[in-house]
């Protein structure tokens, strides 16, 4: 994204050599726009560099993608993650904060107890 900060590095240049103080009305929208630009083009930057990520990973052909589920302990509220294989073997995790049992992998919901 050296594209977008070398654009907006120039337009900065400009405003500054264009003889309107920052105090100045005109001033002030003009480095009101570049700093909106500047977040576009950052949130711009690092929305890409995700991409490239999510990319990179899914091109990674030798793994599985691995699944996580996510449940609410029913005592404490804290949110724990398990992935597909615990969830495939096993029949209850314990809640990391408060030791409470959680059953996983129960296909029927009346069977659930907490």
């Amino acid at each position: 994204m050296e594209y977008f900060e070398k654009k907006i590095t120039y337009l900065r240049g400009l405003c500054d050599g264009s003889g309107y103080p920052k105090d100045s009305k005109e001033g002030k929208i003009f480095h009101g726009i570049l700093d909106v630009l500047d977040d576009l083009a950052f949130m711009l930057e690092s929305y890409m560099e995700e991409e490239d990520d999510f990319d990179d990973m899914l091109e990674d052909d030798s793994e599985e993608p691995s699944y996580l589920y996510s449940f609410i302990c029913p005592k404490c509220g804290d949110e724990i993650e398990v992935d597909e294989q615990t969830m495939e073997n096993e029949e209850e995790i314990v809640c990391p904060d408060c030791g409470n049992i959680i059953p996983v992998g129960t296909a029927d919901v009346d069977e659930l107890k907490f």
